[in-house]
């Protein structure tokens, strides 16, 4: 039995309401979940606000699965779209159990916590940004090694997409690709 695909979207909070994502990195995410669903993948986001809530509400609304990593201790802190909610208690660092989990991931707009979150998948798994989302998401390139690389030995590559539609038919192609991984965490499991 072939399991579905579990795409992860992370992407900025609303947790400052100084500087929210813009209205266009929440239109993107939205329709980014829907064509998650729509290709049979499960969501999985950080299950908080932002970015991470309208790929939620873009899945659901596709009548896909939608499952929320949370930092905290309470399932209530889920968005309303979220199917699964999974506590860790771990505040910031579940970030990597985000990516971790995933088979491939979106990033959308992008905070701090979004950086933190690229660093982890740029070792672990398949990337891909959507640009003009703001943020990081359309910063990277530029400071990239390359335009591709997070690492002056080019480790691992990320990938570039410049519409929701692009970003997930990438990231499943990605998905399936057993070469695209990168190999960062398996020299972490390794002495």
């Amino acid at each position: 039995m072939a399991r579905p695909y579990l795409i992860a979207v992370i992407g900025k909070s609303i947790r400052d309401p100084g500087d929210p994502p813009s209205p266009e990195a929440l239109r993107a995410a939205e329709l980014v979940g829907a064509n998650v669903a729509g290709a049979g993948a499960i969501l999985l986001t950080g299950g908080l606000s932002g970015v991470m809530e309208a790929a939620s509400r873009g899945a659901k609304r596709a009548n896909g699965l939608v499952i929320g990593m949370l930092p905290g201790l309470k399932k209530d802190d889920a968005n309303p779209y979220v199917d699964v909610a999974i506590t860790t208690g771990m505040g910031w660092m579940r970030n990597t159990l985000v990516v971790r989990a995933a088979d491939a991931v979106i990033m959308i707009s992008g905070g701090i916590g979004t950086l933190n979150e690229l660093t982890v998948a740029y070792q672990d798994k398949p990337t891909v940004i959507l640009e003009h989302t703001g943020g990081w998401a359309d910063r990277i390139r530029e400071i990239a090694y390359g335009g591709t690389h997070l690492d002056e030995s080019g480790s691992a590559t990320l990938h570039f997409a410049g519409t929701p539609e692009e970003a997930v038919d990438m990231a499943l192609a990605l998905a399936a690709d057993p070469a695209a991984y990168p190999k960062g965490a398996e020299k972490e499991f390794q002495s």
